[in-house]
């Protein structure tokens, strides 16, 4: 019983003594030896799977030990299968020292090794041990892989050939299109922007990793264009469909805008001076230019690989030696982002070298009568001395202010002066300056300009207005009021009121005696309305048409009549009655006549302004007709209210 006991005691131990020495070579990895010098390493390809699926497993055995293995050498898979493919029928026999034994194989990886994320071989052989015993030995090796699933993704690049189009060009869209996931994708379709093109093409299928591409072309561009894409695709094996939008993007029409001047800090230099040329490009179009070289007949080739961008300028310096005469004629070699390469020419540069002494030196030296001036425009005398301080005659000096010639001076020997004075009216003030053009020695125009002069314009100063000078009351001394003082503002109190009493009796006086004549002028008014003419109104004021038979044929009535019917004011009831009573006789004559003729009865008709009125008149006293009884009742009606006014008396 004690020994059994002690021996699974023994038993138990070396178990764990195993599972402690297995835990050890586990640990060592891929690299781990066992017999001195040899090593095993593995490596997968594809590292990354999304899915089950077969790999290709490379392994190595190395021997850097000393001694040659003799013993056999054997390879399991990771489902501890025998490797038939290693070595001969799966074993090894002879590794000789310092040599090595590739071996590469398939393998299907299964969903349990990728979630543990390693896949593991295992080298066997037989050790011999101390005993003359052979212990087998394992040597395991490990090769990491990574499951990500499935993964769709679709990678788009544009490329537009040109970047801005000249105007009849064709332009190219290219997009490319690369699977960078695991998965195959199908069914790509690209729809590009009407503007570039209508049609809408398809990739039928795209294997992960994998790229294409797809070229839409616009041909004759007339205008501005516009890129866009609407891309399609499904995963291999699905039905629902995915979609990538690529952003619009345009693609103007070329509009060249290249400016271009060469100019030099001294056009005029003795002989073995230097001259700083300036080559200033100025892009004010669209279009990019890109290595553009720039070259001169006379110096070669003076500036590369010059980039203008749309919308920049360029400023390119360079110093020279001028030993004669020269002409400088740059030519810019161009090639732009339209695809176009071209030459331009630069307006040439002339710089004269002359020997000592020939160069033609003018001084301008300006003054004015004034520098301010009090009106606009206003008057000014300029004085301009102009010398000659070089060593050849000047001929033909013509001085001028901006675009108006003033004179022309015909010679000017070395060192001599002349002084131009000229009046001029300016408009405004501001800085003037005269200019002198002359040939030199060589027949060039040369410039020469005098110091500028300014004039100010300050208004008049108004005359002088006379002073007011205040002056000053003069003072008052005050002594103390005396205490029997009496003031005199009573006395004028008393007085006052005086005046005043009395202006208002003579007031009162005045008043009086206006309302009497008021009234008296009154009754004499009445008495003189009663004198007048008795008038008859018309129905009419037309003045043109004859009068009515009906208003002609009126009856003479008597006194109690014309009391009755009283006739309306007529414009000779206007008149005053001294120019009734003087046009009397002819009206009694005219009307005495007519009544005759007419063999009507006596009475007086007079018909003013064609009819419009009349006045009756009773001229001798005749006997009235009977009244009737209306009459009667009408005129006592009358007398009642008093209706008797213009009566004769």
């Amino acid at each position: 019983m004690k020994y059994a006991l002690n021996n699974k005691r023994i038993r138990v131990f070396l178990m764990c003594v195993w599972v402690v020495t297995m835990l050890l070579l586990c640990m060592v990895g891929s690299a781990q030896t066992t017999e001195p010098g040899l090593t095993f390493t593995l490596s997968v390809d594809p590292s990354t799977l999304t899915a089950p699926g077969e790999v290709t497993v490379s392994a190595r055995v190395d021997n850097a030990g000393g001694e040659d293995i003799t013993l056999p050498l054997s390879l399991y898979d990771p489902d501890g299968k025998l490797v038939t493919s290693f070595g001969d029928g799966g074993i090894l026999y002879r590794l000789n020292s310092g040599e090595s034994f590739p071996w590469q194989g398939k393998y299907t990886v299964k969903q349990s090794q990728l979630d543990d994320g390693k896949l593991v071989y295992t080298l066997r052989y037989s050790e011999l041990a101390a005993g003359g015993a052979l212990i087998e030995q394992n040597l395991p090796a490990t090769a990491e892989i990574t499951y990500t699933g499935e993964e769709v993704d679709l990678q788009v690049t544009r490329t537009i050939s040109p970047e801005v189009v000249r105007r009849g060009k064709e332009a190219t869209v290219v997009y490319e299109l690369v699977n960078r996931g695991n998965t195959k994708l199908v069914n790509i379709q690209v729809k590009e922007n009407r503007l570039v093109s209508a049609r809408t093409q398809t990739v039928a299928l795209l294997d992960p990793g994998a790229s294409t591409k797809v070229t839409f072309t616009k041909p004759n561009v007339t205008g501005d264009l516009t890129s866009s894409a609407l891309i399609t695709y499904r995963k291999d094996g699905e039905r629902r469909t995915q979609q990538a939008t690529i952003a619009p993007v345009q693609i103007p029409l070329a509009s060249p805008g290249l400016v271009y001047n060469l100019t030099a800090d001294k056009t005029q230099v003795n002989i073995g001076e230097t001259v700083l040329l300036t080559l200033e490009i100025k892009n004010t179009g669209n279009i990019s230019y890109s290595n553009v070289a720039v070259s001169d007949p006379r110096l070669g080739e003076v500036f590369t690989n010059v980039q203008i961008p749309a919308g920049q300028t360029k400023k390119l310096q360079k110093e020279v030696t001028v030993n004669e005469t020269a002409t400088y004629d740059f030519t810019l070699k161009l090639e732009d982002n339209t695809g176009t390469s071209q030459e331009e020419k630069v307006p040439a540069l002339r710089v004269s070298a002359y020997s000592e002494g020939q160069m033609l030196r003018l001084n301008l030296t300006l003054t004015a009568g004034s520098e301010t001036i009090s009106s606009l425009p206003g008057d000014v005398s300029f004085y301009l001395t102009v010398t000659n301080d070089s060593n050849t005659a000047a001929k033909n000096i013509r001085i001028s202010h901006g675009a108006l010639d003033i004179l022309t001076i015909p010679d000017l020997a070395p060192g001599q002066s002349t002084q131009v004075e000229r009046d001029f009216r300016l408009s405004q003030a501001g800085k003037y300056q005269f200019t002198a053009t002359a040939t030199d020695v060589q027949n060039n125009t040369v410039s020469f300009t005098s110091n500028p002069m300014s004039i100010a314009y300050i208004p008049p100063t108004p005359a002088p207005t006379r002073e007011i000078i205040a002056t000053m009351a003069p003072l008052v001394t005050l002594s103390p009021v005396p205490a029997d003082f009496t003031a005199p503002g009573g006395q004028v109190r008393n007085a006052l009121f005086i005046v005043t009493l009395a202006f208002a009796a003579l007031f009162g006086l005045a008043l009086i005696l206006f309302l009497i004549s008021s009234f008296a002028r009154a009754r004499a008014r009445a008495k003189s309305n009663a004198a007048y003419d008795t008038f008859q109104i018309s129905g009419t004021r037309d003045y043109t048409a004859p009068p009515s038979e009906d208003k002609q044929a009126l009856e003479t009535e008597d006194f109690e009549t014309a009391l009755e019917d009283p006739l309306p004011v007529t414009k000779r009831d206007l008149e005053m009655p001294h120019e009734k009573y003087l046009n009397q006789p002819s009206v009694k004559a005219e009307t005495t006549d007519k009544t005759k003729s007419e063999g009507a009865v006596p009475k007086t008709q007079i018909a003013e302004d064609e009819g419009g009125y009349r006045l009756v008149r009773k001229d001798s006293p005749s006997k009235p007709e009977p009244k009737k009884p209306e009459q009667r009742a009408r005129r006592s009606s009358r007398r009642k209210t008093g209706d008797n006014e213009g009566l004769d008396s």
